[in-house]
C-alpha cells in the first residue's frame, strides 16, 4: 500500500516537471543572449522564445510611457538683405514710436538715419529697413570676424546674409549686419568734443579758424574752417552721416557737405575728386574724395569745416585727440 502511494506521488511530481518543461513563456526575458548560452531556445511565431528547460527565471519590467508630444520644425531663417522704405514724419511722432511701429531697434533706426537731430520735424524723411539691420562699409584692416565681434553678430550670419563664399572681403565693400548691437559702437562716438575725426593725413595747418587775411582777396575776413596742408591726398568722412551736397560751389571749388545727427554738418572744400553722391549714407572713416586746389586757392590743401545749426565751429577743438 505504501509503495502504491509513493508511486502515485512520484508520477504526479514527474508529470508536474514535464508540464513545466513544455510551458511556453509569455513574459519578456531580459538578456536573452545570456540565457541561450545555457539553454536551447527556439523562435516562435508569436515573436517570443520557447525555453526548453525548467531551470530558468523570468523578469517582469514596467515601462513608463511619457505623454505623446509632437516635434515642431524650427522656424527657417530667411537670409535676405532688406530693402528701405521712406517714412514721412507726422505730428506727434517720435523716433521711439516710429521704431516700435516698424519693429525696429531704436539704435538701428538712428544708425540708418544719421542726418536726424534729436527733435523731429513734421515732414522729415526717415529710412525704414524692412528688417532690423544696418549696412556696414568695410574699412582697411577689417575682417569678417572683427566686424562680427564689434557689432555682436555671428560671423556665419554675415556670410549667409551677404552670400559670401569665403571670408575674403575688400575695402569699400558693403555688408549687411542683422540685429547688430550698437551700444558699444555708439559709446566710442559719444565724446562731446571727440566725435569727429581728422578727415585727412596732413602736414600742418596753413590757415587756422577765425579772423584772418585772405591770401587771394587780400583783405581780412572770417575763416569759417581750417586749412590743412594735404597735397592730393585721400580724404575720409569725419563722422557718419548723409551727403547733402557733392559738386561745385563758388569759392569752395569742388565741395562735399555731410549732414550729421544733432544739427551738425561737415564741409570738405577745394577737392580734386569727389567719390560720393547726394543722398548717399557714409560711415565715419569712409573714403569720400581726394584733396586738390579747385576754387579760390593758391595751392592744394583741404579746407575743412564743422558747423552746428549752420554756425561755424573751430574744427580743431572738436576733433578726437
Amino acid at each position: 500500500m505504501k509503495q502504491q502511494v509513493r508511486l502515485v506521488i512520484f508520477i504526479g511530481v514527474l508529470l508536474l516537471l514535464v508540464g513545466q518543461c513544455f510551458r511556453v513563456l509569455n513574459r519578456e526575458i531580459t538578456d536573452v543572449d545570456k540565457f541561450t548560452r545555457y539553454y536551447e531556445a527556439t523562435d516562435e511565431e508569436s515573436g517570443g522564445f520557447e525555453i526548453l528547460s525548467s531551470n530558468y527565471i523570468t523578469v517582469e519590467k514596467t515601462y513608463k510611457l511619457n505623454k505623446r508630444s509632437s516635434i515642431t520644425e524650427s522656424k527657417r531663417v530667411d537670409y535676405q538683405i532688406p530693402t528701405f522704405e521712406i517714412y514721412t514724419v507726422k505730428p506727434g511722432d517720435s523716433l521711439s514710436r516710429i521704431a516700435s511701429i516698424h519693429n525696429q531697434n531704436l539704435d538701428v533706426l538712428k544708425a540708418n538715419n544719421p542726418q536726424l537731430g534729436r527733435v523731429l520735424k513734421v515732414g522729415d524723411k526717415i529710412q525704414i529697413a524692412t528688417s532690423n539691420g544696418i549696412f556696414y562699409k568695410v574699412r582697411s584692416g577689417d575682417s569678417v570676424f572683427k566686424i562680427a565681434q564689434r557689432y555682436g553678430v555671428k560671423s556665419d550670419d554675415i556670410m549667409k546674409y551677404n552670400k559670401l563664399s569665403s571670408t575674403n572681403i575688400r575695402v569699400g565693400q558693403k555688408l549687411y549686419l542683422h540685429n547688430p548691437s550698437l551700444k558699444s559702437v555708439a559709446s566710442t562716438n559719444r565724446r562731446s568734443s571727440g566725435s569727429f575725426r581728422m578727415p585727412v593725413a596732413y602736414k600742418g595747418v596753413t590757415s587756422p579758424f577765425g579772423r584772418r587775411r585772405h591770401p587771394v582777396l587780400k583783405r581780412y575776413i572770417y575763416h569759417k574752417g581750417v586749412d590743412l596742408r594735404a597735397h592730393y591726398t585721400q580724404m575720409y568722412a569725419s563722422r557718419s552721416g548723409r551727403v547733402s551736397y557733392a559738386g561745385w560751389m563758388s569759392g569752395y571749388g569742388k565741395l562735399i557737405i555731410i549732414k550729421h545727427a544733432s544739427g551738425y554738418e561737415t564741409r570738405y572744400a577745394h577737392l580734386n575728386n569727389i567719390y560720393v553722391k547726394v543722398g548717399q549714407r557714409v560711415n565715419q572713416g569712409d573714403l569720400i574724395g581726394k584733396t586738390g586746389m579747385t576754387g579760390r586757392v593758391t595751392g592744394p590743401h583741404l579746407h575743412f569745416e564743422i558747423r552746428k545749426n549752420n554756425n561755424p565751429l573751430d574744427p580743431m577743438k572738436h576733433l578726437a585727440k
